[in-house]
């Protein structure tokens, strides 16, 4: 013993020497630092730096304070103010948040006493403390609430239910309400509310909503429904709860409900229904389900405001099959109730309909009335007769849809009526172009052979497909291009022959049916019509032949009419084209439009009486490939130039499939000897000195250009200017003695029906003058026809 304690004084002597020893070596702090971080870095020495750079600190050592800390705020500390407390308490420590944070997790994975929770250390000391001021809190209030506590607290609700649970009955004299688990009551608080709600729910004698009792007397909601079940499953109170634990519940004594049951019982039975207003009435907050409680094993419908039982919907079936087997109608409204609904009225014949699946044996109007499709179908052929009559009639008298004869009559009617309002010298012109040599039947051999096709439908498979196609394919008009009668008239006829329907069930029968009779009208119309052009079309176009012949004169009139107008000057051979587009121009682009008409249901009597109004019509019934080329056509004859109309033309004989052959000179010589005859056969019987003179014009040119002229009455001067030089000297004196002659009459026409009644003596004279130029005009018109009809071999230059 004595030898250890030798030994212990030799050890002490030596090291406080080697503390009192001078050092022979001393290292510089830098050097400290790098042998420091040589060993971090080898991971041979842990330590962690502090912020100011200064000093390093162990784990542990942090580890130790954290706990100090801990212990000191009473067993709950944050993380966050770890650094500046230890900074403020320990002035050795001054390290990173990082590392604080990384040391509280070691001790939370060591120390299960320990929690983190929210950046907040917790120890089981701190949670049982909060625990006991709980308590006290709690025999004081009677209850206390979880969301009160994480407020008082900074702790989350889920965290202090699971603590405060294993501290119930221990420490916490209470119990959590397992409905509401953030509630916490004491057991007197809950005897004292069970005795409370007793007396309270006792002495209730009629149906009273649950929410107004809360409100009123202040009973926790959750706890008041717990015990509120439990006193009427132990048969406590006498009562129910309908509507569940929600804001609509209400407790129904047994005494109320039984006399409610009674009267729910009786009404169902002796009626078959049940109002849900009624049973609002009666207390009942869910009607749906108070039924569906009580009537469980009966087949009951529900609809929106009532429900009915199989006896009523068996009575409305029956009632359906009937009707719609005896092809009537039924109003449903009648066999029900008159307290439901029009709305259920009409769910339950729905739902009569799917059950029946005679969903395609009738329709349902306004709601409630059941009509058949027998019943439909017996209404629309009331009309048939109506269809076929007005069909013909639409052939004779629609102004829209069809172009018949009495609408050309009615618009040359209109350019009559035009014209006489004209002076003498438009009258005069109007004759003269009778005699301009437009000879429409002249040139029937044209040796251009002409083929003609109808313009090919695309996408046609059959005749509904082809309607709709035309309707929709082409731009038409959307509404219908024969309109049959208005929803009023077709309500009048209904009217007129089903006097006991109800007003609304004729109106909603007209508006049903205004659109399959419209459709049924149009077939009636295109076979009316169709039958109309099968007889008439022979006797109006004849043949084929024929229609291929008229336009091969037309066409080639126009051509050798061109040519004679090329011998003129610029100014006169415009006028001459204008009037060839008026007239023979005109007449062939009819001919088209009244070819192309027939397909689109559009009949003409007479292609030469169709007006540019007309075509117009005609133009917005065409498709719209062959729309373009006939429109351009159309404009074309307000044009000036005849090239441009043949360019026209030729494009729209291309789309009409009109296929045009080149003559030769061997019918052209023929069209020009039938004009010459036909001509010289009018002026064998006229008598007119303005005719007269027009058709010798006309005549001379042709015998000495070989050409023919088609020219209007105010080109005549023109033309015996060109004649000058042509024919011989005398017979161009008389030829222009003769026009003076004839302008003077027409001078002195003039003047009689502008002055009318006027001075006696001026008339005289007038009468007079009038009289000697007609006498001279008599005594040289033979002579002036003998220029043409008894021409002298040497008068005229021929080739």
């Amino acid at each position: 013993m004595a030898a250890a304690w030798e030994e212990i004084r030799r050890l002490a002597a030596d090291f406080q020497r080697a503390q009192f020893a001078e050092v022979a070596h001393r290292l510089s702090e830098r050097n400290c630092i790098e042998i420091v971080t040589k060993l971090i870095a080898e991971k041979q020495l842990e330590v962690v730096h502090t912020l100011d750079g200064k000093e390093y600190v162990t784990p542990a050592q942090i580890t130790r304070e954290i706990r100090d800390e801990l212990h000191v705020c009473g067993g709950k500390c944050g993380i966050c103010f770890l650094p500046l407390d230890l900074e403020m308490n320990f002035e050795v420590i001054n390290v990173d948040l990082l590392h604080i944070e990384n040391r509280a997790n070691d001790i939370v994975k060591s120390e299960k006493a320990i929690q983190l929770v929210l950046g907040q250390l917790i120890n089981e000391s701190y949670l049982d403390q909060i625990a006991e001021e709980i308590n006290d809190k709690l025999q004081e209030t009677g209850q206390v609430t979880i969301s009160e506590l994480c407020k008082t607290y900074d702790l989350p609700g889920d965290f202090l239910i699971q603590a405060l649970s294993r501290r119930l009955g221990r420490i916490i004299h209470g119990q959590l309400d397992q409905e509401n688990r953030g509630v916490i009551f004491t057991e007197a608080f809950v005897s004292r509310h069970r005795a409370r709600i007793r007396g309270l729910f006792t002495a209730i004698t009629r149906p009273t909503p649950v929410s107004n009792l809360i409100t009123r007397y202040g009973f926790q909601e959750h706890l008041l429904y717990s015990v509120l079940e439990e006193l009427v499953n132990s048969g406590r109170l006498k009562g129910t709860v309908v509507g569940g634990r929600q804001d609509k519940a209400v407790f129904i004594p047994d005494i109320y409900a039984r006399t409610q049951s009674n009267w729910v019982d009786s009404f169902f039975k002796q009626n078959g229904y049940l109002e849900f207003d009624a049973l609002y009435r009666l207390g009942i907050p869910d009607p749906a389900g108070y039924i569906k409680k009580r009537y469980k094993s009966t087949q009951l419908l529900f609809l929106r405001a009532a429900c009915v039982g199989q006896e009523i919907v068996d009575q409305v079936e029956a009632s359906v099959e009937e009707a719609i087997s005896s092809g009537n109608w039924i109003d449903v409204a009648t066999l029900l109730p008159s307290s439901l609904s029009v709305e259920d009225v009409g769910i339950l014949l729905q739902q009569t309909m799917r059950s029946l699946n005679k969903n395609s044996s009738g329709l349902v109007f306004s709601d409630t009335i059941l009509v058949s499709e027998k019943f439909l179908s017996s209404c629309a052929d009331l009309f048939s007769d109506m269809m076929q009559q007005k069909a013909e009639k639409e052939m004779k008298n629609s102004p829209v849809n069809l172009i018949t004869e009495e609408d050309l009559k009615h618009a040359s009617g209109l350019e009559n009526s035009y014209a006489n309002k004209k002076d003498k010298k438009d009258e005069r012109r109007k004759k003269a172009t009778e005699g301009s040599g437009c000879v429409r039947g002249g040139g029937g051999g044209n040796a251009r052979e002409i083929k003609i096709k109808k313009a090919k439908k695309k996408g046609r498979k059959d005749a509904d497909s082809d309607e709709e196609s035309q309707t929709t394919g082409t731009g038409l008009n959307k509404q219908p291009e024969f309109p049959f009668m208005s929803q009023e008239e077709i309500e009048e006829v209904l009217k007129t022959h089903m006097q006991d329907c109800p007003e609304e069930l004729i109106t909603e029968l007209a508006e049903h049916l205004i659109r399959p009779l419209t459709k049924t009208y149009q077939e009636v119309v295109r076979s009316v019509f169709t039958s109309s052009t099968s007889s008439s079309g022979a006797s109006r176009r004849q043949t084929m032949k024929d229609l291929q012949e008229e336009f091969s004169n037309l066409y080639n009139n126009i051509r050798l009419f061109e040519k004679g107008t090329k011998h003129f000057t610029d100014e006169t051979q415009a006028n001459l084209a204008k009037h060839l587009l008026k007239t023979v121009c005109t007449d062939i682009t009819n001919l088209i439009f009244s070819f192309l008409a027939s397909d689109s249901m559009i009949t003409t009597e007479n292609y030469s009486t169709i007006t540019s109004e007309v075509r117009t019509k005609i133009l917005g019934k065409l498709p719209e490939d062959t729309k373009g080329p006939l429109t351009k056509l159309h404009t074309s004859l307000n044009g000036k130039s005849i090239e441009d109309f043949l360019s026209c033309l030729d494009s729209a004989v291309d789309i009409c499939g009109i296929m045009v052959k080149k003559g030769d000179k061997k019918k052209e010589r023929q069209i020009l000897f039938q004009h010459r005859q036909a001509l010289i056969e009018q002026l064998k019987v006229t008598e007119d000195p303005a005719l007269v003179l027009h058709l010798t014009s006309v005549l001379l040119f042709q015998f000495s250009t070989h050409c023919m002229l088609h020219a209007p009455g105010r080109s005549v001067p023109q033309i015996i200017n060109f004649l000058s030089g042509k024919i011989p000297e005398d017979q161009y004196s008389l030829l222009v003695k003769y026009q003076g002659l004839v302008v003077k009459q027409l001078i002195s026409q003039t003047k009689k029906n502008e002055q009318g009644d006027g001075d006696s003596t001026d008339n005289l004279g007038d009468e007079e003058e009038a009289d000697t130029i007609r006498k001279e005009l008599q005594e040289i018109t033979t002579s002036i026809k003998d220029l043409v009809l008894r021409p002298r071999k040497s008068s005229v230059t021929e080739e």
